[in-house]
């Protein structure tokens, strides 16, 4: 290697040692800078005090005209601080303005730069700010919180300066310096809130951490038992009496037989409806036409002789053929009187037969009095519920109620208690009181006596915790009560 050769690689070796040697220098200094802006917040004691010194150095280092912060406050930026100004009035426009362009960065959670140099960010706030303000160059960085807060933006700078653009690398110490600040600003600020504030603040971090995403399906079961617990214990719900029922009826008929007879025929049976008139049933009339026909052609013979007596003129016998024919037209009156009864018919409008299979005793004979059929009208049907003692108190007269019938429990019927019975009944071993209920509206035809059901007399509301407890609680009362 010739000698020039060597000395022309030896300057540019020293040369490249020199830009490298600078730009360690730049950036020491720039770091240094970082630290002195730091240095000068963290040594202040109040949050107004630690906002000036930092948007200040700021200024300082960055030959801006204006910096200001802008602090989050319920989703809104609201300036704090303007450099080199103590106090500033909240409703002048630069001041509302500069809101709009740091919500701008806020929003976009990005460093804003204008004149833009990247057209991937939305810069209206910060062009219209420039051109109402006179201002040539923007800049808004977020203040973000440390990566175990979350790296949250709790507030922004902007910056403002005549001539010369702000950099990325400008952009980049402001960035680093605000996020040295973050935790340090963001602690006086907070102590400077009033109590009421603060400890909203607690609760509020309290209730982010027991809502968060850690133990997601602890913290979902433990809250849905604490609102089930409080539901149980606080919400009142619709309580009923359940016990079971009984369709009555107040209107009961027994069809007896007229005579002494024979069963011919039965034209009913139980659970048959029947109407004003219907025959039921017919005893054997045999007997009583053959009764009959002799007592005709007695009272035919005693016609005669009466007639003999007359043209004879023997008064006497006339007068006995006389008593005779009358004692045989009351016999025959009585028989007569016999084969009209014998269609034994109902006398009631609508009605049921609930006893009284007679079917197979056709031909039996029958008693004058004597049980044939036991009839219950429909037209008054009313429910009895048998009520257990320990849920007497709960049942008012006048209380509604709704009953479901074991035959068709896909309806319920309404009804209204008006009478509680004075005495108990002693009902599967256990002591009840019937409470007898009237229908609201006409009950259906198909209402039969005896017909079951259960029935659910409405009471006052109470909560779930006691409709489970109450029970077990009245059992542990009367067992442990001193």
């Amino acid at each position: 290697m010739t000698k020039p050769a060597q000395q022309l690689e030896t300057n540019q070796i020293i040369k490249a040692l020199q830009g490298a040697l600078q730009g360690t220098n730049s950036k020491i200094l720039q770091l240094t800078q970082v630290i002195e802006i730091a240095q000068s917040v963290m040594g202040c004691e109040k949050f107004k005090t630690a906002a000036l010194a930092l948007v200040g150095q700021i200024a300082d280092k960055h030959h801006a005209e204006r910096v200001s912060l802008g602090w989050l406050k319920h989703d809104y930026i609201r300036l704090k601080t303007i450099s080199h100004t103590d106090h500033f009035e909240k409703k002048m426009q630069v001041v509302k303005d500069l809101e709009g362009l740091m919500e701008e960065a806020y929003e976009q959670d990005a460093a804003i730069l204008y004149p833009p140099v990247k057209d991937n960010l939305t810069v209206l706030a910060h062009e219209r700010y420039s051109k109402e303000h006179h201002c040539e160059n923007l800049l808004s960085v977020p203040i973000r919180t440390s990566p175990k807060d979350g790296e949250e933006v709790i507030g922004v700078i902007t910056c403002e300066r005549q001539g010369k653009p702000f950099t990325d690398l400008e952009t980049e110490q402001i960035y680093l310096a605000s996020s040295l600040c973050s935790a340090r600003l963001l602690e006086l600020y907070q102590k400077s809130n009033w109590f009421g504030a603060r400890a909203a603040r607690k609760m509020r971090k309290a209730l982010a951490k027991l809502l968060g995403f850690e133990h997601t399906w602890a913290k979902f079961f433990g809250i849905l038992g604490i609102g089930l617990v409080l539901f149980a214990t606080l919400y009142p719900l619709p309580y009923r009496v359940s016990a079971p029922a009984i369709l009555k009826t107040d209107k009961i008929i027994y069809a007896t037989a007229p005579y002494d007879g024979y069963i011919d025929s039965v034209f009913v049976k139980p659970g048959d409806v029947i109407y004003r008139g219907q025959t039921l049933l017919r005893l054997n009339q045999t007997e009583l036409k053959l009764e009959e026909a002799d007592l005709m052609a007695q009272e035919q013979d005693s016609r005669r002789e009466i007639q003999k007596a007359q043209a004879a003129r023997e008064l006497a016998d006339m007068r006995i053929y006389q008593a005779k024919l009358s004692q045989t037209q009351a016999k025959l009156k009585t028989v007569r009187y016999k084969l009209s009864m014998s269609n034994v018919t109902v006398n009631v409008d609508s009605a049921v037969i609930i006893e009284g299979d007679l079917q197979k005793r056709i031909g039996a004979p029958v008693n004058q009095g004597s049980e044939l059929f036991q009839i219950a009208s429909i037209e008054n049907i009313y429910v009895e519920i048998n009520v257990p003692e320990g849920e007497l108190k709960n049942v008012t007269l006048g209380g509604e109620g709704l009953l479901a019938i074991k035959s068709r429990p896909d309806y319920v019927y309404r009804f209204r208690t008006e009478r509680i019975s004075p005495t108990a009944e002693v009902k599967e071993q256990e002591n009840t009181f019937a409470v007898r209920g009237e229908f609201v509206r006409q009950t259906p035809s198909w209402f039969r006596p005896g017909m079951t059901g259960i029935a659910k007399i409405l009471s006052e509301k109470k909560t779930l915790w006691w409709i489970i407890s109450h029970e077990a609680i009245d059992y542990l009362r009367i067992k442990l009560w001193w």
